[in-house]
């Protein structure tokens, strides 16, 4: 869409008994020009004010400090003096505006300071980048998809089977036999992807469970079956979704060398089993646990999900412009935080990480934004009460004393725990005028 001037807004300010004149048009719904005019009287002032402290300190060859006649101080200072009186009126003038027309701006004014003359009214144009202006935000037809928060029962037995193969107990097979699902190999291998051997793939006494789900299904089909001491060619296809992106769709061989088989001898599943894992009487008491522990993960992601999906749609239904800056400051944010994040976890940063980043960052300026709005003109806000409310929910949860949670949230924690309690609210409001729907087809999707 292409914007044109929709409207002037003009005001005139007493300062100092002369008046600075502004007037601000709109260019697009992110930016605006300012026009500012400083009368000669103000001008004069400051001229005055500051050849009069330029003048107590002047070194001029021929003069004690402090005693250079005013027409030579102007003569040799004048240009640096008209220089900085221009920059303080440009500033003062450009915060009047900003101030009296309520304009948020997000980045440095462009202003080209036009030369300053005598007896003459000062006069200059900026444009400012704001933030748009949100009237209104509606709410009323967000629509979301989330996947169920139910736990099934299959989701608890394999939880109780990851359970049970990290207490077995592991032998080697007598008598010795090939691979099979449930075991325990010791491998070693070298790679080659199309062709070309890849030295920093190669490892060597790796244990891998086969029938483990991380394997690649063709690797694993190829362990199966081998012997003890037994070398075999597996080659397979690296997957299109692979993280690493050199090796994404790509054919490769693995040689590899079966060094060792062990099997693993599964505990019983009773009571017995229960009191090895942790403080249960039974085994249903463990079983009831781990419900009790999918089921508040399953919430958790559920209403992790919920808040996406209302970001999105919050996003979809009110399409509002952003301020180019505030995309750019969002990205130097988020590759900031990437590579901080990949220097944590001794990982390069792939060139996938970069993928969308543009969108993801105007997702998040849209999102900032419109929920600020809604803020606004839901007049939500958190007071003490709200704040002491908060850290008294966190003190039963936590089991922390809440005298000392009131001691911890202190300034700036404090103030990011107040930002927490809003967007709580926010999303209060969002889910209550949302229409919430369950659909395994979202969970699909996420996935």
């Amino acid at each position: 869409r292409d914007y044109k001037v929709t409207g002037v807004q003009t005001c005139a300010l007493p300062i100092s008994g002369s008046v600075v004149h502004s007037e601000v048009s709109e260019i697009s719904p992110v930016q605006v020009e300012v026009k500012v005019q400083v009368p000669w009287e103000r001008i004069r002032k400051d001229l005055d004010l500051t050849f009069s402290r330029v003048a107590k300190t002047a070194k001029i060859k021929g003069f004690r400090p402090g005693k250079v006649p005013r027409d030579v101080v102007r003569k040799v200072y004048g240009a640096q003096v008209r220089a900085e009186v221009a920059s303080g009126l440009i500033e003062a003038g450009l915060m009047h505006a900003v101030e009296t027309h309520d304009l948020h701006i997000v980045a440095q004014p462009e202003v080209s300071p036009p030369p300053l003359f005598d007896e003459v009214d000062y006069e200059f144009t900026a444009k400012l980048e704001v933030r748009p202006k949100v009237e209104s935000v509606d709410t009323s037809k967000l629509v979301v998809k989330v996947r169920p928060s139910t736990v099934e029962e299959g989701a608890i037995d394999a939880e109780i089977e990851r359970m049970r193969k990290q207490h077995a107990d592991l032998r080697e097979p007598d008598p010795m036999r090939p691979a099979q699902d449930g075991d325990r190999l010791t491998i070693a291998y070298t790679v080659a992807v199309e062709g070309e051997e890849k030295p920093e793939l190669e490892a060597s006494s790796r244990e891998v469970d086969l029938g483990d789900d991380e394997l690649l299904e063709g690797f694993a089909t190829g362990l199966r079956g081998l012997s003890v001491g037994e070398e075999k060619d597996i080659e397979i296809t690296f997957p299109e979704d692979h993280p690493n992106p050199d090796l994404k769709g790509k054919a490769a061989v693995f040689h590899v060398k079966l060094e060792s088989l062990r099997e693993l001898l599964l505990p019983e599943l009773d009571d017995e089993f229960a009191q090895d894992v942790g403080s249960f009487e039974t085994f249903e008491a463990l079983r009831a646990d781990l419900r009790k522990k999918l089921e508040d993960l399953a919430t958790r992601r559920r209403d992790a999900e919920m808040k996406d999906k209302l970001i999105d749609a919050l996003i979809e239904t009110n399409d509002i412009p952003v301020p180019p800056s505030l995309v750019k400051e969002e990205k130097r944010g988020m590759l900031y935080q990437m590579m901080q994040f990949a220097q944590m976890m001794g990982r390069q940063i792939s060139p996938s990480d970069f993928d969308d980043l543009d969108g993801k960052a105007t997702r998040r300026v849209k999102a900032g934004i419109l929920l600020g709005a809604l803020a606004r003109l839901e007049k939500l806000e958190v007071d003490d009460a709200a704040i002491d409310a908060k850290l008294a929910e966190m003190a039963e949860s936590t089991g922390k004393n809440l005298a000392k949670l009131r001691v911890e949230y202190q300034g700036e924690r404090r103030d990011q725990l107040q930002s927490q309690v809003l967007e709580e609210k926010l999303f209060a409001v969002l889910r209550d005028r949302a229409t919430i729907e369950e659909s395994t087809e979202a969970a699909e999707a996420t996935e």
